[in-house]
């Protein structure tokens, strides 16, 4: 693929993500309710980054979510397969015209299609069916997606990022509303509305999120 211009990640190769284009980054957190279900994501932090700025993916900088260059003896070496999302998800039919579509490749665990609303079954009932699509809009990394007509039902994000947290752990960057990403040879990811990229430098899906900050 061809290299991508203005917004944008650019993976450096062992080294942190630069990212360009005044796109706005913040700190966020998963609110939970007193049986510890998600309930939504709530702003800890606003950050005022130039431009451009470097972001960890390692997991050693003392300034995280900023990377301080301390990077030296990191593996960044991006193992994630170079495929779209259709190609590595699966689709369960719930009705008719509705399909419950996920990827456990992109999975975070920030648990929102198992907590108030059981997704999956939600999504089989016209009752209930705004209320699991509402759900999935808060997947960190786009694992979970419900199909209408064979329509994705994806929410209307402007571009930002953010270092969430989960479970009290560092959790992966948010990278919402399309912002394209870079590898380090050249090769641009598939442009999604949503994904999660590690930022602890031990995930085995390299650049994304594969939960390994929770182990």
């Amino acid at each position: 693929m061809k290299k991508c211009g203005g917004e944008r990640i650019k993976i450096m190769e062992n080294g942190p993500y630069m990212v360009f284009g005044d796109i706005p980054l913040k700190g966020e957190a998963i609110e939970r309710d007193e049986e510890g279900r998600s309930v939504r994501w709530t702003e800890t932090k606003k950050h005022y980054p130039d431009g451009v700025y470097a972001l960890c993916r390692c997991g050693n900088s003392a300034n995280k979510p900023f990377c301080n260059a301390d990077h030296s003896d990191f593996d960044g070496t991006e193992t994630a397969p170079r495929s779209t999302y259709d190609e590595c998800s699966y689709i369960i039919p719930r009705s008719e015209d509705v399909g419950y579509q996920q990827s456990p490749m992109f999975c975070t665990r920030s648990e929102f299609c198992h907590g108030r609303v059981d997704v999956a079954k939600a999504a089989a009932n016209k009752e209930t069916l705004d209320a699991a699509i509402e759900r999935t809009h808060h997947c960190a990394g786009g694992s979970v997606v419900i199909n209408v007509d064979g329509k994705k039902q994806e929410p209307c994000l402007e571009k930002s990022i953010s270092a969430a947290a989960s479970f009290g752990d560092a959790g992966p960057l948010r990278v919402r509303g399309g912002i394209p990403v870079e590898s380090s040879d050249g090769y641009v990811y598939e442009v999604r509305n949503r994904v999660a990229l590690c930022r602890c430098g031990k995930s085995l899906n390299k650049p994304f999120c594969d939960t390994s900050h929770m182990r």
